[in-house]
């Protein structure tokens, strides 16, 4: 939050300080003195759930009628609801980067999901409560909230397995890795995640990080959600997350902790849901994406109450630590609430017009190379800037249909330049430090789900400035929203609406490779893979990018039993240019034909190409083990591991290689890291589970069986019960 635009920084961080330190004391010294936890805020827990792609307008709390969400509504009645609260950017790990630092993404660096990381830099609010002794702990659900992106920083446990459903009991993949959204987990396996660190004994209080993603795409509501919610899937993956929630609150209940719990529900983004033409989100900056639901309740306060006045999630960092008595990190940017909880006469139409919050979205220039977006909130003005400016009166005009660039063309401009004043005072060198190298799989897998395209632009090129360049991202809205339209039908097998919304795609954008590779998997699905070949083949020339998806579409011609054509696809693009992963492919197909000389010579040139190529060292390492070849395994198992050490897999197939080996201390030191890495890696725990038994290390075992039997599902526990009957 900026009280005013025209200050220099520090001037601003000090006046703030004194005032929110002034507000800590008041907090403080309000409560201290009853004799219990929940009247001393240094003995609070803090639990922070986020609801990914949750719109504000769709919960209980903000007035929606059968919301099915009793629990969100129950957290209402006794604490604040946050009518205007808005998020920094539409999308997952921008979004959470700004609740974790209270820092706007031109100072925390991050602006899109997988491009970048979080830098060390960047203080979180993790890393302050875990120094000033609070045990803290996340479950995540999704892939762009992965320890890799450093959202993870300052967490003691941090579960972000969240490929675990996808696998089968040796670890391997079961469903297709080139699924067409991120990998996700529900909210019932986030739920098993945490709720045994919840249950744990300590001596401190906690800090628990919740992140539920099921809001978002695809919509798969588990019943009786989807049969409830028939007409509105979104609503029932609403409602089922509210269920789980629910479970975690009479959790927290049963342990006596509940009364001394500070909770903080958010949203991260909303959706579109058809609003201005955009069904998902990332696109565009209206209210159905930026409006987030804001939700606090404090131990020891009355709440029932609704706050008008605008916030935004920049403020939950230093809300959360001037509670707590906590210093705020200097970067910090948001400003506390407490004041406002505490005084309801603070909330009124001249503070609303004195405070001013920033938000962005980048995603349509660095996904696509469109416009860009930054947007200026002042009370109920809101000033968009882009290749179209807009401005709206949000007081008369919630929807956004009126703009009034136009008709008040002096508000308009007086609003853009304290926009420019606001870009210039927080660039920031820092945040340079979050544009992260992306692997070459991981942008073949960007590439090949549609996330960046071969005309996106390079992160390093963001510029705090206001630019006017680029298709502006209202007109290309409809593109993003019949892209996910199709992805969707594509992931539930409707292939025909999923042809349909492709071949609309591509009226828009002929030479879109992405937008042909979506028609021709929906025409595999409709039996016609020479048909689906052809769409493919028609591309005039093939841009930086799209060889992934022809390399997509050429895998599941192959599976398909069309081998010929999809041999065919490979080789032409690869005459083209030579690529890693084109070669890895064609490696696969004569491997599942056996010809097991020619695909060893593929994997070989795949590794030519990329050495780091992740899926070719683990193929080679474990192909050239089973023919024996035990020192060119071990090669490349130790290449595999130093070019991605974070990745739990690969550390479990080198320790069951080392085991192989009778290396059986190297083996467990793998082993234990691939748990340390993925606490919810059965397979891993079992294999080190037995392994302990077998070389009589009893003790440590029987913690791991019991830790198993804590916290894993039945099936799981079961195959522990036999592992520790049979080893006897």
């Amino acid at each position: 939050m900026i009280e005013s635009l025209q200050p220099p920084a520090i001037l601003r961080r000090v006046g703030r300080s004194l005032a929110i330190g002034l507000a800590a004391g008041s907090a403080v010294a309000m409560l201290v003195g009853c004799g219990d936890r929940a009247s001393d805020p240094r003995q609070w827990n803090v639990l922070v759930v986020t609801l990914d792609t949750t719109r504000a307008d769709r919960l209980g709390p903000y007035g929606y009628p059968d919301a099915g969400t009793p629990n969100y509504d129950a957290i209402a009645a006794g604490g604040f609801v946050f009518a205007q609260a808005s998020t920094s950017v539409p999308m997952t790990l921008p979004a959470h980067s700004t609740i974790f630092t209270g820092t706007y993404p031109p100072v925390h660096g991050v602006r899109e999901n997988s491009l970048f990381r979080l830098p060390d830099e960047r203080t979180t609010l993790a890393e302050v409560l875990r120094d000033a002794g609070w045990d803290t702990g996340g479950a995540v659900g999704a892939i762009p909230v992965t320890r890799q992106f450093g959202i993870a920083q300052g967490f003691n446990v941090f579960d972000d397995h969240v490929t675990i459903a996808a696998e089968d009991f040796r670890g391997r993949r079961i469903d297709d890795a080139s699924s067409l959204f991120f990998d996700e987990r529900s909210a019932a396996r986030v739920n098993d995640a945490i709720l045994p660190w919840l249950r744990q004994e300590r001596d401190q209080p906690f800090f628990a990080w919740i992140h539920y993603w099921d809001a978002h795409q695809p919509l798969h509501p588990p019943p009786p959600y989807d049969t409830l919610y028939a007409r509105d899937l979104y609503q029932g993956e609403i409602a089922y997350v509210d269920e789980n929630f629910g479970i975690v609150v009479r959790t927290l209940e049963e342990l006596g902790e509940w009364e001394n719990t500070l909770v903080v529900i958010v949203g991260d983004h909303g959706e579109g849901i058809g609003e201005h033409q955009e069904y998902t989100h990332s696109m565009v900056a209206y209210e159905g994406t930026v409006r987030v639901p804001l939700i606090v309740r404090v131990p020891g306060f009355e709440g029932g109450r609704t706050i008008d006045r605008r916030v935004g999630t920049v403020d939950i960092v230093p809300t959360v630590l001037d509670f707590l008595d906590l210093e705020e990190p200097s970067e910090v940017q948001g400003e506390s609430l407490v004041p406002l909880l505490e005084d309801p006469a603070l909330d009124t139409d001249e503070r609303n017009a004195r405070t001013a919050y920033y938000a962005e979205t980048l995603a349509p220039r660095l996904g696509f190379g469109w416009g860009e977006l930054r947007v200026l909130y002042r009370g109920d003005e809101k000033y968009i800037h882009g290749p179209r400016p807009e401005l709206f009166d949000l007081a008369n005009d919630r929807k956004e249909t009126s703009d009034l660039v136009a008709t008040r063309p002096d508000l308009a401009e007086e609003r853009r330049r304290e926009l420019v004043s606001l870009l210039d005072d927080m660039a920031s060198d820092v945040s340079l430090a979050a544009v992260q190298e992306v692997d070459l799989e991981t942008r073949q897998k960007l590439e090949a789900l549609g996330y960046i395209s071969g005309s996106a632009e390079s992160p390093e090129s963001i510029r705090e400035e206001l630019r006017e360049d680029g298709d502006p991202p209202q007109d290309r809205v409809l593109d993003n929203s019949l892209m996910s339209a199709a992805k969707s039908h594509l992931g539930a097998g409707r292939w025909g609406l999923a042809f349909e919304a492709a071949d609309q795609l591509l009226t828009l954008d002929p030479d879109n490779a992405y937008y042909r590779g979506l028609k021709a998997q929906a025409l595999i699905g409709l039996g016609k893979p020479a048909e689906a070949a052809d769409v493919i083949e028609e591309l005039e020339g093939v841009r930086p990018g799209d060889d992934a998806i022809i390399f997509n579409v050429a895998r599941l011609l192959f599976s398909d039993g069309a081998e010929e054509r999809a041999f065919q696809l490979v080789r032409e693009t690869l005459e083209g240019g030579e690529s890693a992963a084109g070669r890895y492919l064609l490696a696969e197909m004569l491997d599942a034909q056996g010809q097991e000389t020619e695909a060893l010579a593929e994997f070989e040139a795949s590794i030519a190409q990329q050495p780091t190529y992740a899926l070719a060292l683990q193929a080679l390492a474990v192909r050239r083990a089973r023919r024996g070849e035990r020192d060119e395994a071990r090669t490349h198992f130790e290449a595999l591991i130093r070019a991605h050490p974070l990745q739990p897999r690969y550390r479990y197939n080198y320790g069951v290689f080392l085991l192989e080996e009778d290396d059986v201390d190297a083996a467990i030191q793998q082993l234990e890291r691939a748990t340390e890495l993925a606490p919810t890696y059965w397979t891993a725990q079992l294999t080190l589970l037995a392994l302990h038994r077998q070389v009589g290390q009893l003790d440590r075992a029987d913690a791991l069986y019991r830790e198993v039997r804590t916290r894993a599902d039945a099936a799981t526990v079961d195959r522990a019960d036999r592992l520790m009957a049979e080893s006897k």
